[in-house]
């Protein structure tokens, strides 16, 4: 009997997913349908807004497959059993078409994609930012721990250091009056109460912060001297964390893939990476992906099979 497959890369704000019912061993596509929706980090969204989610992709799947269906998700914010649990259950409420359905961290399935079985390190740098390095049996991560903590380079980390300039600037401090006029600009509201309730009032703060990263970019490229201090500290952060993860896992060459939406919105992000590297005496070989990263979990999957 045929199985159909539902192969889903779900990120930080939006996932790309992939209906198909055969696929080649060079993964040459034939492909149903794939499309293309909003999301969410797993471990922040509510229990309403996933169950539409999932209802969405339900309506479309449905559409070109009935029954046996194998589901197979990468998703940020699975770091645990009750996480992916959280989201099997919640498609199980909701249909029965599913044979199967199996839950893989991002990470995994990014690597997956992007180097293909090779060894080498992958950073995700989204909403989010995570590390992640393989050298055969051995395997590290690094970050992925939110935007509170992580300050490596990602949407929400930039975007709360533009806010906080914000903010600095309407509590009196000069050196941040840029920020000020720059938000009134972009914005049709300026008080200081009025932009700290709309973060913590968000569904997701993360994804809200995310919002203003382009922002932050915007005044590094102008050269604004705060947000150049704060995006290569950022960026130095990184290369540092890469210089660990290749030294942990002995890695003489490093493969490497940068994946995410910094990655494809801000292109001089690479050589500021390349830069910062080869000031610690890292070289590094970028992959140049050829799959999908729909495919991902997919990849996952045969991996185990």
């Amino acid at each position: 009997m045929t199985e159909n497959f539902v192969s889903i890369d779900w990120g930080g704000t939006h996932l790309n997913g992939v209906i198909f019912n055969s696929i080649d061993k060079a993964l040459k596509k034939k492909f149903l349908k794939e499309f293309e929706l909003p999301s969410s980090n797993l471990k922040l969204i509510s229990d309403k807004n996933l169950e539409e989610i999932c209802k969405n992709i339900i309506k479309i799947v449905k559409q070109y497959v009935d029954s046996k269906i194998i589901l197979l998700i990468g998703a940020a914010g699975v770091s645990n059993d009750k996480t992916a649990d959280r989201l099997i259950n919640s498609f199980k409420q909701l249909s029965d078409s599913f044979e199967k359905i199996e839950i893989y961290p991002d990470f995994l399935c990014n690597h997956a994609a992007y180097l293909n079985g090779k060894d080498g390190i992958l950073s995700i740098n989204g909403t989010g930012s995570i590390l992640f390095g393989v050298n055969g049996k051995k395997q590290i991560r690094h970050g992925g721990w939110g935007y509170i903590f992580d300050e490596t380079p990602s949407g929400s980390y930039f975007g709360k250091k533009y806010i906080e300039a914000v903010l600095s600037g309407l509590d009196g401090n000069k050196s941040f009056e840029y920020y000020v006029n720059d938000f009134k600009n972009n914005n049709n509201f300026i008080e200081r109460e009025e932009i700290l309730n709309r973060i913590y009032m968000a569904s997701s703060p993360q994804n809200y912060l995310g919002n203003y990263s382009k922002y932050l970019i915007k005044a590094y490229e102008a050269n604004e001297v705060y947000a150049v201090e704060t995006i290569n500290k950022s960026i130095d952060r990184l290369s540092k964390s890469i210089l660990d993860l290749a030294t942990y896992l002995d890695l003489k060459r490093v493969r490497f893939c940068g994946s995410g939406g910094l990655w494809k919105n801000w292109k001089a992000l690479k050589n500021m990476l390349n830069v910062s590297c080869e000031k610690l005496g890292v070289q590094l070989i970028w992959e140049e992906n050829g799959i999908p990263l729909n495919l991902g979990p997919f990849l996952c999957y045969k991996s185990k099979s």
